[in-house]
């Protein structure tokens, strides 16, 4: 047995999937299902009843989730402090970026902010349809630029901070030369069995599609799921459907942008727990990206 297939498990059994895991594992499904095949053949019993809705602990499985979760809490704790030794003048950051970061050009001022500051050690993290909220609630991140998904635009006050960094309208992003590419707006009413371009199942923009759906009573004919937003967005170029996204997605991406009637205005947002601004680097980034998008809004004569 493994540190890292008892990590594994413990990944496994927070996500009741192996693909959802292998992907937070940064791990091909194939080669987690290797692992754990390997560990439950050493124990001697299944630690996952394989079932066609997915997984679930076995007793025997819960009582190994149950015993190794302290472990892999002092093992996390262990690594942390070996890091320490090993670079103690540099300042790790873990950060979340969101595609809006680069459809509205300022991931090149997001480095040029790291360049500028060698002793922070940066992880960027590009993840598609990553769970932004839940990634720093668990410590996953230390500060995200990214929006707030759909049902979370007002979090919780008491532990985020946020503030909006970059706003714009929601549109329906599809076809250039689509029949509905050159109308002024256009409502989801509208979208009423169209297909529908979404992240995986499950993931935080999957959700937000769905919720957008209850909330408007609509139901797409077919929708195509990817982890990447250059797969979606290649598929709605080709015409095979449309999707959700800001204003900026339009150039960077080659597609139309149609704004969603009644006008709907969504931020890129500065997210983070309130405990991580007490590092004196996390609020230096965000004055920094606050005074770039200041002088953004004022070049633009207050148009962003």
């Amino acid at each position: 047995m493994t540190i890292h297939q008892v990590l594994y498990v413990l990944e496994v059994a927070k996500a009741n999937s192996i693909s959802q895991a292998a992907q937070r594992l940064y791990l091909s499904q194939s080669a987690l299902s290797q692992q754990l095949r390997k560990l439950e053949e050493e124990l001697g019993y299944e630690i996952f009843s394989r079932t066609a809705h997915g997984l679930t602990l076995t007793d025997d499985g819960s009582a190994f989730v149950r015993e190794a979760t302290p472990v892999a809490e002092t093992w996390k704790q262990f690594t942390a402090a070996i890091q320490r030794q090993q670079t103690p003048d540099k300042i790790r950051l873990r950060l979340g970026i969101g595609s809006r970061v680069y459809s509205n050009n300022l991931f090149s001022q997001v480095m040029d902010f790291f360049e500028a500051n060698p002793q922070i050690e940066v992880t960027l993290v590009t993840e598609a349809g990553r769970d932004v909220m839940e990634s720093l609630r668990r410590g996953e991140l230390d500060l995200a630029l990214d929006r707030l998904p759909v049902g979370e635009e007002e979090p919780d006050n008491s532990r985020f901070f946020f503030c909006p960094l970059i706003r714009e309208r929601q549109c329906v992003l599809m076809k250039r030369d689509d029949p509905r590419a050159g109308m002024t707006g256009i409502s989801f009413r509208e979208l009423q069995d169209s297909t529908m371009m979404s992240g995986l199942e499950d993931s935080a923009e999957d959700r937000s599609m769905r919720e957008i759906c209850r909330k408007n009573h609509i139901k797409f004919s077919r929708v195509y799921r990817s982890d990447g937003i250059d797969t979606n967005m290649r598929l709605v170029r080709d015409g095979m459907g449309v999707a959700m996204g800001p204003e900026s997605f339009a150039d960077y991406f080659r597609v139309a942008a149609v704004p969603l009637v009644p006008e709907t205005w969504v931020s890129l947002q500065f997210i983070c727990l309130k405990s991580s601004l007490k590092r004196p680097e996390a609020r230096q980034f965000r004055d920094y990206l606050l005074a770039i998008c200041k002088q953004r809004e004022t070049l633009a004569g207050g148009r962003t």
